[in-house]
């Protein structure tokens, strides 16, 4: 996690608590105080889970394939709320001192102490998507393109898929 994003929080928590002494009554963030800490902390909670299921996903990989994959971070997740959690995420791993790109899709049910791998697959070569572009430019542009293009064709499907459900529910009306 970013320092900034550490050093915001904790100032968060800081003032959210000293809204809470005797005494200092008068201080206030100007809102529902609880309601963004709340917030904050189910971001945080919520980026925690994400980081632990890519983590399971590259373990997993590596005991049914033999492979030495080393998780690095994630770069895009979602959640979606099933019978417990589907994470969806693109996470970054090296693999054999090269860093690639992989997609996992990661069950998760905690009160039943369950978590499975329901896909795992490369998506992309990192280094050479993030490597320095011809202009001099930082790499870092083009794997965002990258991954935003990834994220545009996802939700191109998604809304196909969609859009054939909405025909398909308004022809059988």
């Amino acid at each position: 996690m970013p320092r900034s994003a550490v050093l915001f929080a904790t100032v968060l928590l800081v003032a959210a608590a000293v809204a809470q002494v005797p005494g200092a009554a008068g201080f206030h963030l100007g809102g529902d105080e609880s309601g963004l800490v709340r917030g904050v902390l189910a971001a945080l909670r919520e980026k925690a889970e994400a980081e632990d299921a890519a983590r399971f996903a590259v373990a997993q990989h590596n005991r049914n394939q033999g492979a030495s994959l080393e998780f690095i971070r994630v770069l895009k997740s979602k959640q979606q709320v099933v019978t417990g959690t589907l994470h969806d995420l693109i996470l970054e791993a090296v693999d054999a001192g090269k860093k690639n790109l992989y997609s996992a899709k990661v069950w998760v049910k905690p009160w039943e102490d369950f978590k499975s791998v329901v896909e795992f697959r490369h998506v992309g070569d990192s280094e050479s998507m993030s490597s320095t572009a011809s202009d001099g430019s930082s790499g870092q542009a083009i794997t965002k393109l990258s991954l935003q293009a990834h994220i545009l064709q996802e939700t191109r499907l998604h809304t196909i898929e969609n859009a054939g459900l909405s025909s398909d529910l308004s022809s059988s009306s």
